[in-house]
């Protein structure tokens, strides 16, 4: 009965090991960083505009809805949404 205990201690001990193992490779490929592909994606700065609005680039980082809730929000503190 002895031997029978052992036997399966050593088989759930080994289980959770390779369970454990197989957890740590995920966190590992979750948690790597991604590379990207070129400067120009990775640096935001590179994207700066003039007091004239030239140079605006449509990239990526360009969204309208951001600049209306800048507006709503501006509004918001200056209270005239009323």
């Amino acid at each position: 009965m002895i031997a029978r205990l052992d036997h399966r201690m050593m088989l759930a001990g080994s289980v959770l090991a390779v369970a454990l193992c197989v957890l740590v490779v995920a966190l590992v490929f979750a948690l790597r960083p991604v590379p990207t592909t070129g400067a120009r994606e990775a640096s935001p700065a590179s994207h700066a505009t003039g007091a004239e609005g030239k140079g605006v680039s449509r990239s990526v980082n360009f969204d309208p809805a951001i600049d209306r809730h800048t507006e709503v929000v501006a509004r918001y503190h200056e209270d005239s949404l009323r």
